[in-house]
């Protein structure tokens, strides 16, 4: 199978989840190929889980002000500021649709090896943690403040997350890769706080991007969208992501 690649873009949080929905939909409706893009956010802004409670994010001041989105996936929040972001889909028939943790397994390996190759250990959360017999405790707000079984952890600290969406059978997989703590969030510590590796995107977009494909098992190629796909992203913009009724529906 081919992944078909799409370059690095910034773009604002609305255009940015609209663009990984129209994906969605689009190997939804054509599953022949997966598709692959990293990107950034041209304003730093807090990403909302679909299950999450938009007063919640208003009732702390930090994100008040802040510019915010809803995403289409659940998990918890978070601030996109210095990281990258990956959004993947997966058609059906790709042998990692089924169960959802295949996905988040292979993928997460294939950034932990990067890591590794650049002297940062960033091992699987559930190969870490210990049983436990306690009532697990509430989640937190942020979800680089939380840990979930496929998450990577280096050195303490939460660095890799992702959340999935499913539609059609196909599968909508977008995380964060968390380059560098950011003055939101001292609390969340990047891998460039923990070791000496560039904190720059589009460099980690070249070093992520086709290794990605392959480790799945997929031969990378430009993307070449359809011609109504901007269409499709500027509807899905304006009537779901910018629309009060999408982002506080909670």
């Amino acid at each position: 199978m081919i992944c078909r690649l799409l370059p690095y873009r910034i773009a604002e949080g609305p255009t940015n989840m609209a663009i990984d929905e129209a994906l969605l939909d689009l190997v939804a409706s054509d599953p022949t190929a997966a598709w692959l893009r990293t990107y950034g956010w041209s304003t730093p802004t807090l990403s909302l889980g679909y299950f999450q409670r938009w007063a919640d994010a208003d009732a702390e001041p930090r994100w008040r002000s802040a510019a915010k989105v809803r995403r289409a996936t659940g998990g918890g929040a978070i601030w996109h500021e210095h990281e990258l972001t990956y959004a993947i889909v997966i058609p059906s028939r790709h042998p990692l649709s089924r169960p959802n943790t295949a996905l988040y397994r292979a993928v997460h390996a294939a950034i932990g090896s990067i890591l590794t190759g650049r002297e940062i250990e960033a091992r699987r959360h559930g190969d870490l943690a210990s049983v436990s017999t306690a009532a697990p405790a509430p989640h937190p707000f942020l979800c680089f403040a939380d840990r979930d079984g496929e998450d990577l952890v280096a050195e303490g600290s939460k660095v890799v997350g992702s959340a999935q969406r499913r539609r059609a059978g196909a599968i909508l997989q977008h995380g964060s890769l968390l380059l560098r703590r950011s003055a939101a969030t001292p609390e969340l510590a990047g891998v460039a706080d923990l070791a000496d590796v560039a904190t720059d995107p589009r460099t980690w977009s070249d070093l992520v991007a086709e290794p990605l494909c392959r480790a799945l098992g997929m031969e990378p190629v430009p993307g070449d969208l359809p011609d109504d796909f901007q269409a499709h992203v500027e509807l899905l913009e304006q009537t779901v992501y910018r629309d009060p009724r999408w982002n506080a529906k909670r």
